[in-house]
């Protein structure tokens, strides 16, 4: 009675093992490094309550980009996106792009601006 209570829990952690691996999305058998090349503002300086374009430039199979600043406002999406300083927006904001590939890898550069 004991040896089967005791076989039976290696088997039921092999289970429980076996069952979260269903459903976990294979990833590509050639994942290629990301080159993140370039991270540039079109205007470093810009006052309150103005804009600038912030561009990233990276390649890799299948980016994505997430954005993140410390102060103010990121508008649009992919490799190219808009910084608004808002009126409590001032000094040095840092702005980072975070570039993610298919595979998971990832890579990120960070910009300052400065708002006066």
């Amino acid at each position: 009675m004991r040896l089967s209570a005791i076989l039976s829990i290696p088997l039921f952690v092999l289970y429980v093992l076996l069952l979260s691996c269903e459903g976990q999305q294979e990833l590509p058998d050639n994942c290629n490094p990301i080159n993140f090349i370039s991270l540039e503002a079109e205007n470093d300086t810009i006052e309150s309550g103005t804009e600038t374009i912030i561009t990233s430039e990276a390649e890799g199979d299948a980016l994505t980009y997430e954005w993140t600043m410390t102060l103010g406002i990121i508008e649009g999406s992919g490799s190219s996106v808009t910084y608004k300083a808002t009126p409590c927006a001032i000094g040095e904001i840092e702005v980072t792009c975070k570039v993610i590939d298919e595979c998971g890898n990832s890579e990120s550069k960070s910009v300052i601006i400065l708002v006066i």
